[in-house]
């Protein structure tokens, strides 16, 4: 299932911020219209994590590798909040049956493009156990600390009018930032005619 719930906090605010099913606080809403998680979305920011993003190689054909002829990372630059590059801090796992997951702790090291990219020095990724990005944490878990991911994050509204955070992370290389700075500003010369 590809509906996986994601909390964006600040590392201040964090105390009491998990709401169940992975929504930000009341607190925590903005002023902004924010979609439903629906649809082709729910493609695009599919809570998932690259297997190249923690070193595994797919041995993927030389057009598939080129990251400006990705068209799914073409769309996510230009209609996402933002894309950050991020370092994992934390890494914490709860096994509390029906609410085991996994919680990613990253901070922000540079914005690459959008403009609303998570508030506060920190922001955490709730990643359910039958998430797409599940087995990779569990895989990876003691060697992600440290890893920088390029995280695309967009923000939802849930039917309770609480919101919630979505993601997908890409590799942090050249190619990968290149070809979010070159869609970003390609979106930005299209949307101003």
């Amino acid at each position: 299932m590809r509906f996986l719930p994601i909390l964006l906090t600040s590392s201040i605010a964090s105390v009491g911020m998990f709401g169940c099913g992975g929504a930000a606080s009341s607190a925590n809403k903005t002023a902004r219209p924010l979609p439903a998680y629906s649809g082709h979305a729910t493609e695009l920011f599919d809570d998932d994590i690259e297997p190249r993003a923690v070193g595994i190689d797919l041995s993927l054909s030389q057009a598939q590798a080129n990251p400006r002829s990705d068209s799914a990372l073409r769309e996510r630059a230009q209609v996402g909040d933002a894309v950050v590059r991020a370092r994992v801090d934390t890494v914490t796992a709860k096994n509390d049956g029906v609410d085991a997951r996994y919680d990613l702790g990253l901070r922000p090291i540079e914005k690459i493009a959008g403009e609303h990219p998570p508030a506060g020095e920190n922001f955490n990724l709730r990643i359910e156990r039958t998430g797409p990005a599940a087995n990779i944490v569990k895989n990876f878990q003691n060697r992600l600390h440290g890893r920088i991911f390029v995280v695309f994050v967009r923000e939802f509204v849930r039917p309770d009018g609480d919101t919630e955070l979505h993601f997908h992370a890409a590799p942090d290389n050249k190619d990968v930032v290149d070809a979010v700075r070159a869609a970003a500003a390609f979106g930005e010369g299209t949307a101003s005619k």
